[in-house]
């Protein structure tokens, strides 16, 4: 039941019990049951210990005894243990208990209790004590609450204690807000409300914190990774120079603001490669935008940065007590001393220093273990730029990355914090955002998402959510967003999948018939992704889900028209040719034309009259060509890399130099089995030219990769003939 919590002033009922679990909260045999009425769970609260085994009222069981009563239960350490069942948060809510008071909780169980407006309250061992000795020996003592002050009275002793709560549980319980509540709330104004958070360390705290509103300058920072997180994807090695072009694209190009080019001290081959980034970032003016991930190794990273030529390293340090003491086998204490020596090594050396906190999000999640604060608090004073925080095994949701950033801005807000997400619940790109709202200055992405297991998020998502959902600004060029996310597809080997947003190859093509015809209607289907915005043109698809809509707007790219009844023979032909599953671009349009209305005007001008390719071990592929244009004929041989290259250079020669005509450059070759295919069918051969600025696919089917690749050749040229 959601309440608003401000102080709560009660009698209570003691369960002076330890390690009550949350089976015997709520049996399991009633997690069955298909309602969540709070009611029907709080009548079965302690439901074994209520009842006797043949149903009758336990009358020894507290619940049962008139002498207790009240909104407050008060149970022994470790309470909420075992499953993470939520029914027992449930239930302790349905009988009508507003807190619960005890000097330990289960990490889960809490969260429960705080998510169904149940206050846990978590106090020390000897008050708890003397507050059970109070209660037994006068029923009607009473406690008082006051969340506002996260403080706890016993009346009887008047004793007082601080107790824990994070402070964006703390601001939605005041509320009676839940997580769905507060960013429906935060939506509608565009802003965070003031989120009150535990003062625990008042020098470095803040009394509240306001997320850029909408229609503000909201600038937010891009480190890309592709370089180093994004080179741990499996499978993938950038070769030295393709590092230093992807760098030049993500600098130059996307204008990204920073970039994390490696790892120190994995090789000599990526120490040339950074070598060979670092001098041209200097060249540039460009060097203090360049970064290499360190580790705490008494500066051997340092020295290997250094002979790099770089001058920020983003030093990794241990986020969470687990990976601190289970890792690296030191105490907090020895680790945070490690850290600072490496820092003033850096600084002493003039190299800049960003700090990693790796495994952030887990040391989060443990609750009650300041780990995270007490490594920030000992280090906030050096000569750090930013710190940041990773979800390094992908393990938040939106809300949680909210609350975390929240708490870790609120604490210092002077800090400048970045967020660097992994894919592993295919969340990455949600959690950005809700870092984004938490405060954080600066994300981290790789293009097309590369990274290690699932990823990271990829950039061209984050940059058009950021811009199109919250106004945030960043500095990136969205028009390169495409043209590098294939330059990296090229480099690393991973293929982009056709429904990858922004960058897939189908993403900006319609393929229902109602959505063409929307789109002339006021762009009726069309949102605020336009193609144009990324360097890229809307299409339409040509199968047997393609209506007349769809064929006249690519009819009337090509510049055709046709009567109502030629078009609907040609849509009947190219719903045929879609049922078999034959792939029908835009320039297929003008032979399918031919075919279907036998048009003499739609002869060719441009027929191959014969060809031979040959090739021998030894010698370089040669190719001999007999090409008709108009009613004049040409032959031409050349060598080439391979028989289809041999083709082209041959029939490159006779537009060059015999006619003196510029010849489309062929920008992308794709050889594949037609969709349903088997192995010993026909091939399919795409390729996609650039002519005169406009990008061209053709493509043709054979038994013969080389043959069909020549088909689609002589495609493009009955394109582009009439252009000359």
């Amino acid at each position: 039941m959601k309440q608003k919590f401000n102080i709560i002033t009660s009698t209570c009922v003691p369960l002076p019990l330890e390690n009550i679990d949350t089976d015997q909260i709520i049996p399991a045999r009633f997690l069955k049951a298909t309602t969540r009425e709070e009611k029907f769970f709080g009548d079965n609260l302690f439901r074994d210990w209520r009842y006797r085994p043949d149903g009758t009222l336990n009358k020894d069981f507290v619940l049962n005894d008139s002498s207790y009563s009240g909104c407050v239960l008060v149970a022994g350490k470790n309470f909420g243990s075992g499953s993470s069942r939520e029914h027992a948060a449930w239930a302790i809510a349905g009988y009508g208990f507003r807190a619960v008071i005890s000097s330990s909780f289960a990490d889960i169980h809490r969260n429960n209790e705080l998510n169904n407006f149940v206050l846990p309250v978590e106090v020390s061992e000897e008050f708890l004590a003397e507050l059970f000795e109070s209660i037994h020996e006068n029923p009607q003592t009473q406690v008082v609450i006051d969340l506002p002050n996260q403080t706890v009275t016993n009346s009887a002793t008047s004793r007082c204690e601080h107790f824990p709560i994070n402070g964006y549980k703390k601001y939605c319980l005041m509320n009676g807000l839940d997580d769905i509540d507060f960013l429906v709330e935060s939506l509608k104004t565009h802003t965070l409300p003031d989120a009150p958070h535990e003062p625990a360390q008042p020098e470095h705290s803040t009394s509240s914190f306001i997320w850029r509103a909408k229609g503000e300058s909201s600038p937010i920072e891009i480190m890309d990774t592709t370089l180093r997180d994004g080179e741990q994807t499996s499978g993938v090695s950038f070769m030295p120079h393709e590092k230093l072009m992807i760098c030049r694209a993500l600098l130059e190009d996307l204008r990204v603001d920073r970039v994390e080019v490696a790892s120190a001290r994995v090789s000599e081959g990526e120490m040339e490669a950074v070598q060979r980034i670092t001098s041209w970032a200097a060249s540039k003016d460009m060097l203090d935008r360049v970064e290499v991930l360190g580790f705490v190794d008494d500066g051997k990273s340092l020295d290997w940065i250094e002979r790099a030529g770089a001058r920020t390293i983003n030093l990794l340090c241990k986020g969470s007590r687990r990976h601190c003491t289970e890792q690296l086998g030191k105490t907090p204490e020895q680790h945070f001393a490690d850290i600072r020596r490496n820092v003033e090594m850096a600084a002493a050396r003039g190299i800049n220093v960003n700090l990693y906190l790796e495994d952030w999000s887990g040391g989060m999640k443990q609750q009650g273990d300041n780990y995270v604060f007490q490594l920030i608090d000992t280090l906030v004073n050096l000569p750090v730029a930013r710190i940041m925080l990773p979800d390094t095994l992908g393990i938040l949701n939106p809300l949680e990355t909210l609350d975390y950033m929240r708490q870790m801005v609120a604490r210092y807000p002077n800090v400048h914090f970045d967020f660097h997400a992994h894919n592993d619940y295919d969340l990455a790109v949600s959690n950005v955002l809700g870092a984004v709202f938490g405060g954080a200055r600066g994300l981290h992405t790789a293009i097309n998402g590369l990274g290690e297991r699932a990823g990271n998020a990829p950039l061209a998502s984050v940059q058009a959510i950021l811009k199109d959902h919250f106004n945030a600004q960043t500095n990136i060029n969205e028009e390169q967003l495409n043209r590098v996310a294939h330059m990296v597809e090229s480099y690393s080997g991973i293929a982009i999948p056709p429904n990858k947003p922004i960058t897939g190859s189908a993403v900006f093509t319609q393929v229902a018939g109602v959505h063409a015809d929307g789109d002339k209607k006021n762009g009726l289907y069309q949102n605020a992704l336009r193609p144009e915005r990324f360097g890229r043109r809307r299409e339409y698809a040509l199968g047997k889900s393609s209506g007349k809509a769809n064929i006249r707007m690519n009819l009337e790219e090509l510049g055709l028209d046709l009567s109502e009844e030629d078009m609907k023979k040609v849509t009947d032909r190219i719903i045929e040719l879609g049922d078999k599953k034959e792939l029908v671009t835009q320039e297929d349009l003008p032979y399918i034309i031919r075919d279907v209305l036998k048009h003499s005007e739609e002869e060719e001008r441009v027929r191959l009259l014969s060809y031979m390719v040959s090739t021998a071990y030894g010698l370089r592929p040669m190719a001999q060509v007999r090409l008709q244009i108009d009613d004049k004929i040409y032959e031409e041989s050349a060598q080439g890399d391979g028989q289809y290259d041999a083709f082209v250079r041959a029939v490159r020669h006779i537009y060059r130099e015999r006619l003196g005509r510029e010849f489309p450059w062929l920008s992308n070759y794709t050889v594949t089995i037609p969709p349903g295919g088997r192995t010993d069918a026909l091939v399919q051969t795409i390729i996609e030219w650039t002519f005169r600025e406009r990008t061209i696919r053709t493509h043709a089917l054979d038994a013969d990769q080389t043959e069909a690749a020549i088909k689609a050749t002589i495609k493009l040229l009955n394109i582009i003939e009439p252009m000359y």
